[in-house]
């Protein structure tokens, strides 16, 4: 994406003149990212090109975020004009660890440690009343919106199961394994919305030079969910092979290791594999599908 006139004038009228330091994301086709200079300070310009992931980073900073402090941005300004729709945000100090290609496992058991607090923190603080992506003022986004937990698990595996199979990317074992994760699905009736992040990852939590957890960035990929989603993404794609990482995170959490925890972790474990192999496979993306293929076989 490009800084061009129209958000050019917009970004004006919210923050005054100001000097593009740096694109980022430049060969991605869903989100924009430029560092500006406005006077002495840094700032962040964040463009979507899709509502559905403008309207719940909108709503996290405006209503979950704050949960989180000082780890994380801070919203200055969000606009929605003639189809032009973004965030203005502050700066957070460092890099992602995956841009700083970290290999210490003792700074990455120190940085998982702490994302697993601060996630403790967001959900002990913030109950929702349904199951779903939030749009910006905090109603649903989404239609169909699920107030059951159990519904919304099951709902969930079964598109997922029929797009695999529409596909043909699912093994008669893989669909076992779905039936499996339906038939015990009761594990998660107690369950209340809570904010998850399905991108809650490395790829997004901030350190500084010295390896000092710094923040987190990016919401776009928040909604009201199950707890134990948020941990889909690093169980799938960093630390398949590396169960000190896991624990990490978890024991910054806290989070129990009983049957009923271990069974929850089991059935969305299997429900992102599945999303991730039909994601991969429609974007051509093999890194992705190669990971979520060998994670859905070890579950089996």
């Amino acid at each position: 994406m490009i800084m061009d006139e129209k958000l050019i004038s917009i970004v004006s009228d919210l923050v005054g003149n100001f000097d593009i330091v740096e694109g980022l994301r430049n060969d991605s086709n869903r989100t924009g990212v430029f560092k500006i200079k406005v006077s002495n300070e840094i700032l962040f310009v964040k463009i979507h090109n899709r509502l559905s992931r403008w309207n719940p980073e909108v709503y996290a900073y405006k209503n979950w975020t704050s949960a989180l402090e000082p780890f994380t941005p801070k919203l200055l300004h969000s606009f929605n004009s003639d189809n032009i729709f973004g965030i203005i945000i502050t700066q957070i100090q460092g890099k992602t660890i995956n841009e700083f290609n970290i290999t210490d496992d003792k700074i990455l058991e120190e940085s998982y440690f702490k994302a697993g607090e601060l996630l403790k923190t967001l959900h002990c603080k913030y109950k929702g009343t349904y199951f779903g992506t939030p749009s910006a003022d905090g109603t649903p986004y989404e239609k169909n919106t699920k107030i059951d937990p159990v519904n919304y698990i099951v709902s969930s595996l079964e598109s997922l199961l029929k797009e695999g199979c529409d596909k043909g990317l699912l093994s008669c074992g893989d669909k076992a394994l779905v039936d499996w994760c339906i038939n015990n699905s009761n594990v998660f009736a107690d369950s209340v919305p809570v904010p998850t992040n399905w991108d809650y990852s490395q790829n997004n939590w901030m350190i500084d030079s010295n390896g000092s957890f710094t923040g987190v960035i990016d919401f776009e990929n928040m909604l009201w969910g199950i707890d134990v989603d948020s941990f889909g993404v690093i169980n799938a794609r960093y630390t398949y092979d590396k169960p000190k990482l896991r624990q990490a995170i978890f024991d910054g959490y806290k989070m129990g290791n009983d049957t009923t925890r271990q069974v929850q972790l089991r059935i969305v474990s299997t429900k992102l594999a599945i999303a991730d192999i039909a994601y991969g496979s429609s974007m051509n993306d093999q890194r992705i599908f190669t990971l979520a293929r060998r994670f859905l076989d070890n579950l089996k």
